[in-house]
């Protein structure tokens, strides 16, 4: 942890004179809150955005199909169906929502509907007549739900919720009055299910937002919040409540209380930030908390009694604690062949415990939609896949991996990512983390950042993409002493990798990490600018350049502003600079190194701005007219592509001539993600779904195919070169781009400053030179026979699989994935 001045003696920057760039009328869609994992709600991302809008006339569009597709079971419960038969009741998260009844011994679909209007699931109950009640939301508002396994009727109860957007908890009594707490006026509610009536006992405290847990404990229902941390007692009858102020060794480090399950003599409370939480046990009989904290407890409740025992998950192992000891104990799940075919699963969210015929049985719903069983006495166990309607999601994030196809993270999923085929364009679905937040190159690997606990791991994209078998390389975490969480911006310079975060919920004060990838040592820099989260970030000679955001985590108070262009140099190891670029910008959503070698940054207001690195001025100012809303500026983007800047913001997608800066917009609306590959294809994602965008027309200005003999000028426009025989050199001159693929040539290749050079699937026998390129060079699937040398490009080359027999050296030298001289 670091905490120096910031000296501004070497470089001090200030904006001059704008441009008299014309400002743009741009009708665009409506952004509603986008739901956040778990304990929040992230202002200003739309999620039910829908197709883009009108578009340029000069290009065009091509659906691919949802961004990602997949099962994500956030909430189950075991119960039975009409019939008496054991079911699970699952919701799973997408846009929409899905609710399924599965049988619980074969996995088979009973029952399924999407839940139209609503992203999220919340809790389920079930009484004691088979009714069964449950919530959804969205990030502007929650919905409660009936549904009668008799009839399969699934109706939304028109019940006045009070503006609340999150119902947290879901305990019933057994009178069949179901209690919940709320967000964002920390409420504790209760729906008769018999009378239809909803009762407020209004807000427990001012000071947070959130009633996160809800348990019935004898008489009394407890209430936890967060993240000003509670505990409060409750008279359901008076609605009285009386704070509990549990002992240091609860309370250290813990900012919620995340679930409150009373079994018999003892309560289980949930904790976090804790790591991946952790677990308090408060005996009610001599009104003492246990010494021991139980760490490691995954975000799931503990179980009924069985012999005088209940279960829990640790992380993701099966153990229990011993009522009349007050003992953990193993359950040895881990030593399982269940555990380790359980490997991948993000968690499971719902699991009994039954008394069997040959003893205590464990079952369990993992997000994926895997229903597991496991036999306590015998240790053995079961995996199959139910049949839980799965739904779209769109891209919570997109970025380029050293191959360069177009990949994107899920948001707050069961362990989801896709690609884009950069031949194909066929979107495939993959596994990855539990949410996604940036995505970058990384050397020859590819880097994800992760929510929760501000998390980056790194892992190689040659052969069949697996999660498992990444790396990670950093994990901040919530709680002391870092208090990080999200990640939305990453750089890559060498073996180092730096990385920008926001702080946890109700802290302020981001983090700029500098990560050695090789040594795995790292330098956490917290308030490089004081008060504010570290959301952009890009490289140029020895320093790095970010953009500030003055909103701290949820539920924290922001900065007063404004937002801050901050320049550290790594030689000195500090800040040089660190300055507003106007009074007006609160976030600087994005930054980047312009074809024109200057930095290039996009803020909240739609003020895209340019630095000189040279004298560290801003140089120039160009409004776009697109405002982003979001807290982190996030849903925007900006990068070179053709010698232009292309980006998206406030929905909008443009395109700034580097040279004029006349602003074209391209895409009217709708559009949440954009980034272009490594072959120059750039899409976008609005909604559920992802696009294709393409200049109208032929592309090509000049088209080779079958047998070529002599050398090859290509002086102007793009010549595509496809399934050829040429026989003699190629060169590529100053502004010309060239696109080859499938083809076989006998001689060399020259690039000189040409703009984009793009090889797929070739067998060269020659040598290659690219140097001084502008746009786009990108090398994939070609059998070089000699040497391969890259310098002065302006973008970092990219692509893989080539099998390079001569040396490969300077830009290039990653790109060598077969034999290498």
């Amino acid at each position: 942890m670091t905490d120096r001045p910031l000296p501004t003696d070497r470089f001090r920057f200030r904006s001059l004179a704008a441009t008299a760039a014309a400002a743009l009328g741009v009708s665009l869609l409506a952004h509603a809150a986008h739901a956040e994992p778990e304990e929040t709600v992230e202002e200003g991302v739309g999620t039910d955005a829908g197709a883009y809008a009108e578009i340029h006339p000069d290009y065009e569009v091509d659906e691919l199909g949802p961004a990602l597709l997949t099962v994500n079971v956030r909430s189950a419960m075991f119960g039975t169906d009409a019939d008496g038969s054991d079911v699970v009741f699952t919701l799973s998260n997408g846009e929409p929502a899905t609710f399924t009844v599965v049988d619980e011994q074969t996995g088979e679909q009973r029952y399924a509907e999407q839940l139209e209007g609503f992203d999220l699931g919340g809790w389920v109950q079930q009484d004691d007549d088979g009714q069964v009640y449950f919530t959804a939301r969205t990030g502007n508002n929650a919905g409660l739900f009936h549904f009668d396994p008799q009839t399969r009727e699934l109706t939304e109860l028109d019940v006045d919720l009070q503006n609340q957007l999150v119902l947290y908890g879901g305990e019933m009594d057994s009178d069949g009055v179901i209690y919940f707490g709320t967000y964002p006026d920390a409420m504790v509610m209760s729906y008769d299910t018999t009378t239809g009536e909803l009762h407020s006992y209004g807000s427990v405290t001012d000071d947070a937002a959130y009633v996160f847990s809800v348990g019935l404990v004898g008489d009394e229902l407890w209430a936890g919040t967060g993240p000003v941390p509670h505990l409060f007692r409750l008279d359901t009858d008076t609605g009285e409540t009386t704070e509990m102020f549990p002992p240091e060794h609860v309370m250290d480090n813990t900012d919620w209380f995340i679930g409150l399950e009373a079994r018999e003599d003892y309560v289980f409370v949930r904790l976090s930030p804790r790591g991946s939480y952790d677990m308090a046990v408060y005996d009610r009989q001599e009104d003492r908390w246990l010494d021991e904290i139980i760490e490691g407890t995954f975000d799931t409740p503990v179980s009924e009694v069985i012999d005088n025992k209940v279960y829990y998950l640790e992380d993701d192992v099966l153990a229990g604690f011993d009522l009349e000891t007050e003992q953990t104990f193993s359950t040895s799940f881990e030593d399982s062949e269940l555990w380790a075919q359980m490997a991948d699963a993000v968690g499971t969210y719902d699991f009994q415990v039954t008394e069997g015929d040959e003893g205590p049985v464990a079952t369990g719903m993992n997000t994926d939609g895997q229903l597991w069983t496991y036999h306590l006495d015998t240790q053995e166990g079961d995996l199959i896949e139910a049949d839980v309607l799965e739904s779209p999601i769109g891209a919570h994030s997109i970025g380029v991996g050293p191959d360069g196809a177009v990949y994107m993270g899920a948001y707050l999923s069961s362990g989801a990512m896709s690609r884009i085929d950069p031949q194909t364009q066929d979107v495939e679905y993959l596994d990855g983390p539990k949410q996604g937040d940036h995505i970058i190159t990384h050397g020859d690997q590819m880097a994800v950042s992760s929510y929760p606990g501000a998390v980056v791991n790194l892992g190689s994209v040659e052969g069949d993409w697996h999660w498992g078998s990444t790396d990670e390389v950093l994990r901040l975490d919530r709680g002391a002493p870092y208090y990080q969480d999200r990640i939305f911006a990453m750089a890559s310079i060498d073996d180092l990798l730096a990385v920008g975060s926001v702080p946890d919920y109700g802290q302020v004060g981001g983090a700029l990490t500098l990560l050695d990838t090789e040594t795995g040592e790292y330098e956490v820099h917290r308030d490089v600018v004081e008060g504010q989260s570290v959301v952009s970030l890009t490289h140029h000679e020895g320093l790095i350049y970010g953009g500030s955001g003055i909103h701290g985590g949820m539920d924290s108070t922001p900065a007063d502003g404004p937002a801050e262009l901050f320049i550290w140099d790594l030689e000195a190891d500090e800040v040089i600079s660190s300055e507003p670029v106007s009074d007006e910008v609160m976030i600087i959503n994005e930054l980047t190194v312009g074809p024109d070698e200057q930095i290039w940054g996009l803020s909240d207001t739609g003020l895209v701005f340019l630095l000189d690195p040279e004298t560290g001025q801003i140089t120039e100012e160009i409004e776009t007219g697109l405002e982003t809303t979001n807290n982190w500026g996030r849903s925007s983007a900006l990068f070179a592509h053709d010698g232009d800047v292309y980006g998206n913001a406030g929905g909008g997608f443009f395109r700034i001539d580097s040279e004029t800066h006349d602003v074209e917009l391209i895409v009217e609306s709708g559009v949440q993600q954009s980034a272009v590959d490594g072959e120059g294809q750039i899409y976008f994602a609005g909604g559920t779904d992802v696009f294709a965008l393409s200049p109208a027309g032929e592309q090509c200005t000049e088209t080779i195919t079958g047998d070529y003999r002599g050398p090859v000028m290509i002086s102007a426009g793009t010549v595509c070169i496809e399934d050829a025989d040429l026989r003699g050199p190629v060169d590529i001159e100053a502004g010309a781009s060239m696109q080859m693929s499938d083809s076989t040539l006998r001689g060399p290749l020259r690039a000189a400053d040409a703009e984009d050079v793009v090889l797929s699937g070739n067998d060269i026998a020659g040598a290659l030179h690219i140097t001084g390129s502008t746009g786009v060079v990108h090398l994939q699937d070609n059998a070089i026979n000699g040497s391969l040398a890259c310098s002065g490009n302006a973008i970092e080359p990219s692509g893989s699989d080539n099998t390079i027999r001569g040396a490969a050296g300077g830009q290039c030298a990653h790109l060598a994935g077969g034999e290498e001289g």
